[in-house]
């Protein structure tokens, strides 16, 4: 069970903060990201577990260049395959440790929010998140 929370936490460390995004998509500053996670024959009520939400920074740079959460040391994660057009991205996530993990993100951005859904095929089971981010201002220093 440690082992598919450490997964989980990577899986979501590398969707929950995706800044997929062209010149015209978000604009820098503090966004409030809401995650729900679903996962048949966990705890909290038929496979759903009670949202998640976490404020986080984003920057010119991180925009500028794209860039992913990390994902935890003992994992491999990488994102492949990402494609973007018009407000609208998608790409693959691929680990091979800890564990075996494959997955799909979807999703669309304007300059103050993000929605995405992603599904994790993992040692038999599947896992579906849905995220929002929306702007709340500027970042504090």
């Amino acid at each position: 069970m440690k082992k598919l929370t450490r997964l989980i936490l990577a899986a979501s460390v590398l969707s929950a903060v995706p800044l997929i995004c062209a010149a015209a998509g978000p604009t820098p500053g503090l966004y409030e990201y809401t995650m729900k996670m679903n996962m048949p024959g966990m705890p909290a009520g038929a496979g759903g577990m009670p949202p998640q939400v976490i404020q986080r920074c984003l920057t010119a740079k991180e925009i500028e260049t794209k860039g992913y959460g990390s994902p935890p040391k003992d994992s491999d994660c990488q994102v492949k395959d990402m494609n973007e057009s018009g407000g609208q991205f998608s790409y693959k996530i691929a680990c091979t440790k800890p564990q075996k993990m494959d997955g799909t993100v979807k999703g669309s951005f304007t300059a103050t929010g993000i929605t995405m859904d992603m599904t994790m095929a993992m040692e038999g089971m599947t896992m579906t998140q849905s995220t929002t981010a929306r702007r709340l201002g500027d970042c504090k220093q």
